[in-house]
């Protein structure tokens, strides 16, 4: 009886120890993978409350845009003989906020919008990652897809580009619509449109875009310059966009 009392004892004592390394183990994985995820989405900018729109304001979307902002030969969407105000889209593949606008404001903005010959809607590329990784590639590719079709199907690129893993799925996502594969792979290959993205990345630096996604709404003067153009920046609701283009329309 002596000797199991001194063994449970000594057990007791024992799991103590070893309770405060695991303990301060376990802190640090997890301390570790908050600052993976943080670090992750530093320059990915949410101001639209998730999905939840109540008591959402506009604070700091009528900022004013004091360079020029220009429609350019990006791709587009609508029609340029009615509209009046376009809506310039910069976003990166690899961020969460750009593809919930995609799959969620977008749309809104297209249907009553768009479709309806009210605006145009530009896209630019502002890959917050260098030539060579797989958002930039991603963007390569973007441009590639609109150079060798047309905006259309650079729409269907653009919402399905979102969080690629690698080029060989870039070349995938551009024949799946129809896009040559040797032309593209030659287009990818030689970099040709690397000049054209670092120009979006100035313009939309220079329109105070730091983090994605960001827009410049305004109206469509002479030779596509944008006037009394206003950012939006961040992943805001679709009433936001409807309080800046009706401002502007009316």
């Amino acid at each position: 009886m002596a000797n199991s009392k001194k063994n449970e004892k000594e057990m007791t004592i024992n799991l103590d120890t070893l309770g405060v390394p695991i303990a301060i183990i376990v802190s640090g994985i997890l301390i570790a993978t908050m600052i993976f995820f943080a670090s992750r989405n530093n320059n990915n900018v949410d101001n639209g409350a998730g999905n939840d729109t109540t008591n959402v304001t506009d604070e700091g979307t009528d900022t004013p845009v004091d360079s020029e902002v220009t429609l350019g030969d990006d791709p587009y969407l609508g029609n340029a003989e009615t509209a009046k105000v376009a809506v310039i889209d910069f976003s990166d593949y690899q961020c969460g906020y750009c593809q919930r606008h995609s799959t969620e404001v977008y749309p809104s903005i297209k249907e009553n919008y768009i479709d309806t010959g009210k605006i145009l809607y530009v896209f630019k590329e502002f890959p917050l990652s260098g030539a060579g990784q797989i958002g930039y590639v991603t963007a390569e590719g973007a441009s590639c897809v609109f150079n060798l079709s047309d905006s259309e199907t650079y729409a269907k690129y653009h919402k399905d580009g979102f969080f690629l893993n690698s080029k060989s799925e870039v070349v995938s996502l551009a024949t799946s619509l129809g896009i040559n594969e040797g032309e593209f792979n030659a287009c990818l290959d030689e970099g040709k449109y690397q000049d054209e993205i670092e120009a979006d990345q100035t313009e939309g630096q220079g329109a105070g875009i730091s983090g994605t996604p960001g827009f410049v709404v305004g109206l469509i003067g002479e030779n596509g310059v944008i006037q009394n153009a206003t950012l939006i920046a961040g992943a805001y609701p679709y009433d936001t966009f409807v309080n800046a283009i009706e401002k502007l329309l009316e």
